[in-house]
């Protein structure tokens, strides 16, 4: 009897984590939610399929990966770090804010094997321009932007 009171209070605190931790998730999930449709991503044509994988869009972004799945050359290209399209994607697909970004970068240039971050373009017609200009390119711009012929939107999954 003495050892069912003891594991009683672990016990109770165990259901309590767990459902602090399913608050946490159900707060968030809705944030996550909303910042994916303030935002679409583009490719260039050259680039197969019509889905990505958050992981595999972020390991682009991050340099973590360089190819796409096809083997061609990815060449990703951010927003401004002021522009709201921005913080929207970074923290959908990338999970961190701007300025924790900006940071990763900074750490990236000067370590053994320096990175260079992704080009950063003004504004969405200017993500539209690179993207459609260059081969392999991935970018993203708000809702409201008007996608030409030459660029497709790609829709982004768990």
């Amino acid at each position: 009897m003495s050892l069912d009171r003891e594991r009683a209070p672990e016990g109770r605190r165990a259901v309590r984590q767990g459902l602090a931790a399913a608050l946490g998730l159900a707060l968030t999930a809705p944030a996550l939610a909303t910042a994916a449709e303030d935002f679409v991503v583009i490719v260039h044509p050259s680039v197969v399929g019509k889905s990505i994988h958050r992981s595999d869009l972020a390991a682009l972004f991050l340099r973590k990966a360089a190819r796409w799945g096809a083997g061609g050359t990815a060449v990703p290209a951010d927003q401004s770090g002021t522009s709201p399209v921005r913080k929207a994607f970074s923290e959908a697909v990338l999970g961190m804010s701007v300025p924790t970004v900006v940071q990763y970068w900074q750490s990236q240039m000067f370590s053994t094997k320096p990175l260079r971050p992704p080009v950063v373009k003004g504004t969405d017609a200017e993500v539209i321009a690179f993207v459609a200009r260059t081969e392999g390119a991935v970018g993203y711009v708000s809702k409201a932007a008007r996608l030409p012929a030459e660029v497709k939107a790609i829709t982004v999954v768990d």
